[in-house]
């Protein structure tokens, strides 16, 4: 997951960071991973003291009430780096979310040492 201890970065880095996992109440999840996935990358990118390469983001509601928003519950959504694709978790935990994460990592280092090995 994207760490939350930001110290040195950018506020309006953190801020828009801060914003991306939120979605909106008329929107889908697909819809969310559309908008979200070419700046949550780049962030990353240009930013590598504070990110990783391989990371999720966990999409949360973010509710219109008494004329303002507010956060609202997390969702069994998250859009993983590693995989670039929006993915549904059985549980709404960050563990799970972990697992995930880690499955992804381990098939692209497979996938890789596999070809090596065809090349050599």
């Amino acid at each position: 997951m994207v760490k939350t201890h930001f110290s040195g970065l950018n506020p309006v880095v953190v801020r828009a960071i801060t914003n991306l996992h939120y979605r909106y109440s008329d929107e889908i999840p697909k819809m969310w991973c559309s908008h979200i996935h070419v700046p949550f990358k780049k962030f990353l990118e240009y930013n590598p003291t504070y990110f990783s390469k391989n990371a999720y983001i966990h999409m949360t509601d973010r509710l219109y009430e008494d004329g303002k928003f507010r956060p609202g519950r997390p969702t069994f959504y998250i859009y993983c780096t590693a995989c670039d694709s929006l993915v549904f978790i059985c549980e709404n935990t960050k563990k799970c979310a972990d697992k995930h994460l880690n499955k992804c990592i381990a098939k692209i280092e497979k996938r890789r040492v596999a070809y090596y090995r065809s090349i050599l």
